[in-house]
Formats: structure tokens, sequence, C-alpha cells
């Protein structure tokens, strides 16, 4: 079950994920252990980081030249340099387009407290069962949190946060995440930013799941909690050595158990607008360069961003 429940959150959370890094967060080592004791180092595989890293399409419209590539929201120092290929994409580009700008996140905390909140005097308690609860007030606890202080939070919020913990114990850290590398070298060379999908947009869609759609992702994630960090860690060594199948087979593992509604609008729905919007980009045939990034389930998993642009009859060419 982990493998379905933590690749839909990863799916769906870029900004948990690039906003989660706490000031205290350990550089990573190189050995791939991140406070690990002794017992832990012996008893998981020591992953290699180095390769080149994602999945990559150049898309020809006119004039105008496209790329779409697809990332991961968290990474490590050993990703780095990504594929010449990769490199030489961006350089070109004249605009980005990432899902979010991370440095322009507007959030009207009031509205995001509101969607996160149940609505009448239902607490966690209420809708979680007894041993789901007490699982997470003890992951809380080992992470010196105190349950209680989110019992009023719905299930989905309370996801978002689990998730953050899991990001902390993997392997992984979201400022070495390749939307964040990107976006910090837009700013230093001055390039233009549009950003896909909006942080509104994102919570909008994870608070309009059903309760009981919302306590269905909450429950799995805590029975498999301690098999997470290992999940992330395997799926970022994946998408490093471009093993595209391994990848994907991670992100759609168990799909079938998953309520069809929540998997079309955490994927199906939000991979056609933003191929929507950049067909509206592209029709504009403006001669600028473009280079899209976005998290790599969006290119591999049907209807997928490339997918849905070929059917519109633009010239696709898989580069990496």
């Amino acid at each position: 079950m982990i493998k379905r429940l933590m690749a839909i959150y990863l799916l769906i959370v870029v900004l948990v994920v690039a906003g989660c890094s706490s000031p205290n967060h350990e550089l990573i080592e190189s050995e791939g252990a991140k406070g690990q004791d002794n017992e832990q180092q012996i008893s998981e595989p020591i992953l290699d980081y180095e390769g080149n890293g994602g999945f990559l399409w150049k898309v020809l419209h006119g004039k105008t030249t496209m790329y779409v590539y697809g990332t991961i929201h968290l990474g490590h120092p050993d990703f780095y340099p990504l594929a010449s290929e990769i490199e030489e994409a961006y350089k070109d580009a004249d605009v980005i387009l990432p899902e979010i700008n991370m440095f322009k996140v507007d959030m009207n905390e009031e509205k995001i407290k509101e969607m996160a909140l149940f609505e009448d005097d239902t607490t966690l308690d209420d809708v979680l069962s007894e041993v789901s609860y007490a699982k997470l007030s003890e992951i809380f606890e080992a992470n010196e949190m105190n349950l209680t202080d989110y019992n009023h939070f719905q299930p989905w919020f309370l996801g978002t946060v689990l998730n953050q913990i899991s990001n902390e114990e993997s392997e992984l850290a979201p400022e070495y995440g390749v939307d964040l590398y990107f976006l910090q070298r837009a700013l230093e060379d001055n390039k233009h930013i549009v950003e896909l999908e909006t942080v509104e947009m994102q919570y909008e869609m994870q608070s309009g799941f059903s309760m009981e759609t919302q306590v269905q992702m909450l429950e799995g994630s805590i029975a498999d909690h301690e098999e997470a960090a290992s999940f992330l860690n395997q799926l970022g060594y994946n998408w490093v050595h471009g093993n595209e199948v391994a990848f994907k087979n991670q992100l759609t593992e168990g799909f079938e158990d998953i309520d069809a509604k929540y998997q079309q609008a955490i994927n199906d729905t939000r991979n056609i607008h933003m191929a929507n919007k950049l067909d509206e980009i592209l029709q504009t045939d403006n001669g600028q360069t473009y280079f899209v990034f976005i998290g790599a389930a969006h290119v591999l998993i049907k209807p997928s961003v490339p997918g849905e642009l070929e059917k519109k009859g633009y010239e696709i060419e898989r580069i990496y």
C-alpha cells in the first residue's frame, strides 16, 4: 500500500514537498545516511544518486520550441549536474514554466485554514480508527509534536504533515529538489517565470475529496509510515538513473484500488489542464523557447502532458 499512497502524495503536493524543509534540516552525507544508527545503515541499501536524471521531450510548433521535463520534487546533491541535454534545454529557454513558482507563493492563510479545518465540531479522532489515531499520535510524539494540536484539522491536511515527516526521514531533501534548482537558476539568469498551477489550486483539490477518501488515504499512510522513507529513496534512485519502468511502477502500483474520482483529480484533470495551457502558449508561435518542468508523473502516467500535446497534433520528440 505504501507504494500507492506515497506516490499519490508526491503527485499532488509540490508546496508541501518544497516548503517543508526545517531550519535545522541536516545536510545529507555522501554515504546517503542522514543520522541513521548503525543497524539502519546495515539493513538499508546504500543507493548511488549520481546519475543524469529525469525525462525530457521537445515540442516544435513553427518558430517556437518547448521542452517538457519530468522532475522529482525532492533531491540529493549527487543529482547534479544533470544530463547535458537537460542543462542545455534550460539554457536555451527564454521562459520557464514550473508547476508552482515557490518563490512567489501568495497564500491566503485564512482561506487555507478554512479549507483545512473541519466545518463543524468533528475532530480527527472522530473519523480515524482508534488504531490509526494511536499510531499517528506515536509518530507525532517521536517527532516532538502533539497530535491533539491538530485534532481539528481534516485528514487531507494531516496527510501533508505526515508526508513532511517522511521527507525528513529520507535521504532526499526539498532544498535539493529539481524544481527549486531550476527556479533558483532562473532568478539568477533573469528568465521569465510562468507557473502552471497555484498553491490554492492544489489545496482546493485536496480539500475537495470526500471524508471517506481522505480517511482511506491517511490511514493507509499511517499504517505504512515506517516504509515511507525507503520508498522515497528508491523513487529518487529510479528517477536519477532514468529507470522509467521501475519509476512508473512505483507511482502506479495499486492505482486500481483508488477511488476513480481521486485518481482523475490528482493526475488526469491536472495533466489535461497543463497540456491545454501549454497548447495556448504554443499557438502564439512567438518564436521563443520554453522550458517546462513538472513532476515526472505528469509526463509518464496517461493521460500524460506530452501525450496530450501529441494528440493536439504537435511534433513531439523524446530527447532523454
